[in-house]
């Protein structure tokens, strides 16, 4: 038996060091530069592009097989200039041999020296790598291996890998874009199954004309044991200029069903002085909007949805908190419930473009085109959430305990019930968008309630020609494609009550005194016209009235205005909405003025026609009075 032995083991010997003996004799005789041409010639075949192999080609075979190579560079894609589409200065990697024949793979560093990677796109949205990656087959397609359990294969370590001095660029000639990754050095600890690993990546990111550079640092300890279908994340750390991001998170099942929970957090930085680094260049209103941000919540995701809760978002001085998510992302369903503290609205506006020098002359401008409703977008769009603002200014409108629902499915879209307070009043307000249909229908019951008009308006407007406490109402429908559409097709009715104001620019009892003049001086053809000046005003204790709008077209017949100063005031007319054009007529006493033109200039003047008519009726009126009264003195009848 021990004789045996000793023979196996001298033979086992004998066959190790003629193994050694070979993979020396191999490394010595064989000499891989020998290929060169006919490697880049295999290249060229395949792909089509020159590969220049301009270092040195050197490999081991014993205790190591191992390939290690110098100067490399490929041709680019033809239609993509003579830059190369790679280059690097040298590349290698070893496998340990002996582990091998125990169906295990030990890899030692692997490592990339100076890559050059010059990716592009050209105008007709083709890249210059699309040659080289060709679809798969619908075998290959329906093939779907699981890493880590390859048949034979008992387990996978690599002790580092390490990628230095790369440098990477992005050229978009379809939308003008141009990105560059400079100094980029990649390196991990040892890989090994079921063990976790630290990686750390940085690099200068380029971006912006003229080119302004950002350093981009990550760390990370990841553990990923691919038998369990895991991925551990303890910490990652991204760093982007003065942006600090940190998250942990558990993945399972993540080549079944990829499942992931976690943590995010984004520390304070300066948004705006990030994108200056980056070249992107966003002008406010306010130089101070988009000067602070952090951000941090809890989030979870499969595949096909995603959560994120107990949300808290720092933006300025407004404070977003709350949660939010989505699910099935192919059509994506969305729902949130958002508290926001306080936001200005108007001061992430753009600047307002300067006033041009010289206009076209009124009339000769061409209208902007009408902005359609997305209707597809729109039908596509799933949502259900509440948002809360305590304080909001929008468009100059200040208001507060803002509570705005939306309700969104299969293209019917509902606001509201909303509600707010505004200006010592409260807003009530329910909207429904349409869009199941080919014409978009429009439907609105909005009201609101003790309102202060005056300061509303001004901030509205920068119109103050009413003051008062309002209560105003509408329902109405309508539908079309755009805004001029929805105008033309609006429908309803609205009411309005207004108490202890004034109209401003309007002295109507000057107005009504200087007609009665007209009239008793008989000079009225002169007057034909009548100019408010500046501080003319109109006080009232009520004015209110109802509208019945058909097609766009605003008709009230029933305006009544009590004033101390003016008795007897009424109204009636209407205002067309499509052509901005008003016509109406006040009565003061029984003096009918005509208020008609545009909506921005209109203009006052007396009806003469009606007045003098007027006039003679009560001319006929005292005639017959005065002969029925001689008649019934005649005849002594009472």
């Amino acid at each position: 038996m021990k004789k045996t032995l000793k023979i196996l083991a001298i033979l086992i010997g004998g066959l190790l060091a003629l193994f050694v003996i070979l993979a020396v004799t191999l490394t010595l005789v064989f000499d891989p530069n020998e290929y060169k041409g006919k490697i880049s010639a295999a290249v060229k075949d395949k792909t089509g592009r020159e590969l220049r192999i301009e270092g040195k080609l050197g490999w081991s075979f014993f205790p190591w097989i191992g390939i290690e190579t110098g100067k490399l560079e490929l041709g680019n894609a033809p239609g993509f200039g003579t830059e190369p589409f790679a280059r690097i200065d040298a590349a290698g990697a070893k496998v340990e041999l002996l582990p091998l024949l125990r169906k295990q793979v030990v890899v030692d560093t692997v490592f990339l020296d100076g890559l050059k990677l010059n990716l592009a796109r050209n105008a007709a949205g083709k890249t210059n790598w699309d040659d080289l990656v060709k679809p798969p087959t619908a075998e290959q397609a329906a093939e779907k291996p699981i890493p880590g359990k390859e048949p034979g294969i008992g387990g996978v370590s690599v002790n580092k890998i390490d990628i230095r001095k790369a440098d990477v660029t992005w050229k978009d000639q379809k939308n003008g874009a141009q990105y560059a990754v400079h100094n980029l050095d990649f390196k991990t600890g040892k890989i090994a199954a079921s063990k976790p690993v630290d990686v750390q990546l940085a690099f200068d990111l380029e971006s912006g004309q003229p080119p302004l550079r950002t350093r981009v640092d990550l760390k990370s300890r990841m553990n990923l044991d691919l038998e369990a279908q895991t991925l551990d994340v303890d910490s990652l750390t991204l760093a982007l200029g003065d942006l600090t991001l940190q998250t942990n998170f558990k993945s399972t099942h993540i080549f079944d069903a990829p499942a992931v929970t976690g943590a995010l957090e984004i520390s304070p930085f300066n948004p705006r002085a990030l994108m200056d680094k980056l070249g992107v260049k966003v002008e406010t209103v306010s130089k101070m909007a988009l000067t602070k941000f952090s951000l941090k919540t809890k989030f979870s995701a499969t595949a096909d949805s995603a959560e994120l809760k107990d949300l808290t978002v720092q933006l300025d001085a407004s404070r977003l908190s709350g949660s939010l998510g989505v699910r099935h992302f192919a059509r994506p369903s969305y729902r949130f419930d958002l508290t926001l503290d306080q936001i200005d609205l108007d001061s992430y506006l753009p600047p307002a473009a300067p006033a041009a020098a010289s206009g076209p002359k009124p009339g000769t401008a061409t209208p902007a085109p009408p902005v359609e409703v997305p209707l597809s977008a729109l039908r596509a769009l799933a949502v259900q959430g509440k948002f809360r603002v305590q304080k909001l200014k929008a468009m100059n409108l200040h208001s507060s305990d803002v509570v705005v629902q939306v309700a969104a499915d299969n293209g019917l879209i509902t606001l509201g019930p909303n509600q707010a307070r505004l200006y010592s009043g409260k807003y009530a307000g329910r909207t429904t968008l349409d869009v199941r249909g080919k014409t978009p229908m429009l439907a609105m019951d909005e009201s609101v309630s003790g309102v202060e008009l005056a300061s509303m308006l001004k901030d509205a407007m920068q119109f103050d020609k009413f003051t008062g406490t309002a209560n105003l109402s509408a329902k109405v429908t309508a539908q079309g494609l755009n805004a001029l559409q929805i105008k033309e097709t609006l429908n309803g009715t609205a009411s309005f009550a207004v108490q202890s104001g004034a109209i401003k620019g309007i002295d109507l009892k000057t107005m009504g005194d200087t007609i009665e003049a007209a009239k008793r001086e008989k000079t009225y053809q002169k007057l034909t016209e009548l100019t408010p000046k500046p501080g003319d005003e109109t006080r009232f204790s009520q004015l209110g009235g109802t509208a019945q709008i058909r097609n766009g077209v605003v008709q009230n017949n029933d305006l009544k205005i009590q004033s101390p100063n003016v008795v007897n005031v009424g109204g009636k007319g209407s205002a067309d909405l499509p052509r901005e054009i008003l016509n109406y007529t006040v009565t003061v006493g029984s003096f009918p003025i005509v208020i008609d033109g545009p909506f921005a200039s209109p203009k006052f003047r007396p009806d003469w026609n009606a007045i003098l008519k007027g006039q003679l009726e009560e001319k006929k009126t005292e005639v017959k009075e005065k002969l029925e009264q001689k008649l019934r003195e005649r005849f002594k009848l009472r």
